[in-house]
C-alpha cells in the first residue's frame, strides 16, 4: 500500500511544468503536512545518492511519514473493528469457506500428516514441474515450455461481430494454484463465477451485434461492478442483522455480553468504530475535503472493503483488481466533477493509493486472520492485539525501507523501474483530467451501477426462495475479474464434479491435499525464481501474471 503512497506524496511537485500547470491547477489544495515540494529533498528522491537517514531527508520526510502512519493505522483500526463484529457470523454461523486458510492452516497445525501425505506431493510436483520446466525455458530456450499462461484466444474470433470477443483480455491461463483454490469452493459458487464471466463477454457479442459496441464505456463493465459490489455488500450486511444488533446490544448493556472470547469486546469495536470513523473524516476535512464528500468517500471504500471480504471468504481470490470502480470513480460518475469541486477531486488523488486496485486490501487478511486462529485454537484477543501492534511496527519500518532504497538508487535513474511514477503519475493526471475537463454527472453509467446493484439483489431472491437454483449472486460479482481464473476455474469445476460423481464424498477428502499442494508449489517454485531473480540482478520466470 505504501509504494504508491510515496510516489503520491512527491509527484505533483517535481512533474509540474508550465505545460501541464499543475503549479496553478491544483498545488494549493494540496496540504504541507502530507506532501514534500521542497526541490532538494525531491532531487535526492529522483536522482538518488543520498541516504534517508542524513537528518536533513529524515527530518523533511518526518512530518508526512508520521501523519499518513495515524491515518492509516485508523482506518485498518476500523476495518479491524468492523470484522471483530461480523466475525461469529461469517466464520461460526454461516461457516464459510476460506480457501486461502487451508493451506497455512495445514503447514502450521497439522503439518506432520500434511508433509507425509502423498497425494498433496504429488500436487506439488506437478505445479513444480511446470514452473520448474518454464523458468529453464527462459535460461535455455531449446528446453520447451509448458504452454498455461496468457493462450490467446484471438485467431478464433476475426471478423465481425466475433471480433468484440478479444476485448479485455480473452485468453486460457491455468495456474496451478487457481486450480487448487477453485478446488475447495463450493461447486455453485465455482460454476456462478464461470457462468457470469460468459455473460460478461456476452454483452461485448450482444453489443457487436445490434451497435452498441460504438458507445464509450459499453458494456460499462466497471459501472456493473460498482451496483454489484454494492449490492454483495447489502446482502452480507443484511444476513448478518442479527449478529451486528446482538453485538450492539451487548455493546450497550442492554443484554448480556458473551464476547469475552472475541478479539475486542464489542463495546471497543463499537466505539473504534464511531471514533475512527470520526478521526478519517477530520483528517480530510482538515486538509481541506468537506465534510459530506469525505462521509461519501469513506462509505464507498468501506462498501468495497466488507465486499472484498466477502469475496475472499467464499471464493479466495488472492487479487481482485478494482482500479476503476473506486470511490473517486463512483462518486464522479454520480455527482460530476463541478458539484464536487477541486479541493475534494485533489483528495480523490491523494487517496488513490488504498483505493487504486486493492490488491493487497488489508480487511480480508484480517478476518482470515480470526478463521485461523478460530480453527487452529489460538487466542483471538492476542491474534487482533498482535496485529494492530505490528502494524505499528511496520509502518515507519515500510517507509523507511522504501526511501532508503529511492534515495540511494534514485527514481529517475534508470535503476529503479517505471512503476513507481507511474502510480502518481496516474493519480495526477486524472485530477488533471477532472479539473481541465470537468465530468458531467454520467446517465449511463448510473443505469449501469443501478442495473448491476438490482440484479445481484434479483439472484439473491432467487437463491433465497428456490432451495435448487444453483447461481450464486456473488459469481456475477466478481465476474469482471475473472480473465486469468475462468479457466482454472473451470477445470476446478470439472474435476470436482467428476470426483464427486464417481468417487463420492471419500474420494474428495482424499484428493483435497493434492489440489492444496498444487497451491503450495506454485507458491514455492515461483517464490524460488524471484528470489533468483534478486540474485542474478536480471529477470526470471514470472509465475504469475
Amino acid at each position: 500500500m505504501f509504494l504508491p503512497l510515496v510516489s503520491i506524496i512527491v509527484h505533483a511537485f517535481w512533474f509540474a511544468s508550465s505545460e501541464n500547470e499543475w503549479r496553478n491547477l491544483f498545488w494549493h489544495y494540496l496540504p504541507d503536512w502530507l506532501t514534500i515540494r521542497d526541490q532538494t529533498i525531491l532531487s535526492a528522491f529522483y536522482l538518488g545518492d543520498k541516504s534517508i537517514f542524513e537528518p536533513l531527508y529524515l527530518l523533511a520526510w518526518l512530518k508526512p511519514i508520521f501523519w499518513w502512519s495515524v491515518f492509516t493505522f485508523t482506518l485498518i483500526f476500523v476495518m479491524q473493528c468492523i470484522n471483530v463484529i461480523i466475525r461469529k457470523q461469517w466464520i461460526e454461523q454461516e461457516k464459510l469457506v476460506y480457501p486461502i486458510v487451508q493451506l497455512p492452516y495445514e503447514i502450521t497445525c497439522n503439518t506432520t500428516n500434511f508433509l507425509r501425505n502423498r497425494p498433496m506431493w504429488w500436487g506439488f510436483g506437478l505445479a513444480a514441474l511446470i514452473s520448474l520446466t518454464n523458468g529453464l525455458h527462459i535460461f535455455f530456450p531449446s528446453i520447451p515450455e509448458i504452454p498455461n499462461k496468457h493462450i490467446s484466444l484471438d485467431p478464433l474470433f476475426v471478423n465481425r461481430p466475433w471480433s468484440v470477443l478479444r476485448r479485455d483480455n480473452f485468453a486460457i491461463t491455468i495456474y496451478p494454484f487457481a486450480v487448487g483454490l477453485g478446488f475447495l469452493m463450493p461447486l455453485d459458487l465455482l460454476a456462478s463465477c464461470v457462468l457470469f464471466f460468459f455473460f460478461y463477454k456476452s454483452q461485448y457479442l450482444i453489443g457487436g451485434v445490434i451497435g452498441l459496441d460504438s458507445l464509450p464505456g459499453y458494456p460499462y463493465q466497471y459501472e456493473q461492478n460498482i451496483g454489484a459490489y454494492t449490492g454483495v455488500c447489502l446482502l452480507a450486511i443484511w444476513t448478518t442483522r442479527h449478529q451486528i444488533l446482538s453485538a450492539f446490544q451487548q455493546a450497550i448493556g442492554y443484554i448480556e455480553a458473551t464476547d469475552k472470547d472475541e478479539p475486542m469486546r464489542y463495546r471497543t469495536a463499537f466505539l473504534g468504530i464511531i471514533f475512527g470513523g470520526i478521526f478519517l473524516i477530520f483528517f480530510a476535512a482538515r486538509g481541506g475535503m468537506d465534510i459530506w464528500i469525505a462521509i461519501l468517500f469513506f462509505l464507498a471504500h468501506l462498501t468495497i472493503a466488507i465486499t472484498l471480504t466477502r469475496i475472499r471468504a467464499e471464493v479466495g481470490l488472492p487479487i481482485h483488481s478494482t482500479t476503476f470502480i473506486g470511490p473517486h470513480h463512483s462518486l464522479i460518475s454520480l455527482l460530476g466533477t463541478r458539484e464536487i469541486g477541486a479541493n475534494n477531486l485533489t483528495w480523490f488523488s491523494l487517496f488513490f493509493w488504498f483505493n487504486r486496485d486493492n490488491r493487497s486490501h488489508p480487511m480480508p487478511h484480517q478476518l482470515e486472520a480470526f478463521k485461523l486462529s478460530e480453527q487452529a485454537g489460538i487466542n483471538l484477543k492476542g491474534m487482533s492485539r498482535s496485529m494492530l501492534l505490528l502494524i505499528v511496527i511496520a509502518m515507519p519500518l515500510c517507509f523507511l525501507m522504501l526511501l532508503d532504497t529511492f534515495l540511494k538508487l534514485g527514481v529517475d535513474s534508470g535503476k529503479i523501474g517505471n512503476q513507481i511514477n507511474s502510480f502518481g503519475g496516474r493519480a495526477y493526471n486524472f485530477l488533471h483530467s477532472w479539473i481541465t475537463s470537468p465530468h458531467p454527472v454520467n446517465v449511463p453509467h448510473i443505469i449501469a451501477m443501478t442495473i448491476g446493484f438490482l440484479f445481484t439483489l434479483f439472484l439473491a431472491v432467487i437463491r433465497k426462495h428456490l432451495f435448487w437454483w444453483p447461481i450464486h449472486p456473488l459469481g456475477y460479482g466478481i465476474s469482471f475479474h475473472m480473465h486469468m481464473f475462468w479457466a482454472a476455474f473451470s477445470l476446478s469445476g470439472v474435476a470436482k464434479w467428476l470426483i464427486l460423481k464417481h468417487g463420492g464424498i471419500r474420494f474428495y477428502i482424499q484428493l483435497v491435499p493434492f489440489f492444496i499442494g498444487l497451491v503450495l508449489g506454485d507458491f514455492t517454485t515461483g517464490s524460488f525464481w524471484n528470489i533468483l531473480s534478486i540474485i542474478l540482478d536480471r529477470p526470471t520466470y514470472t509465475f504469475y501474471y
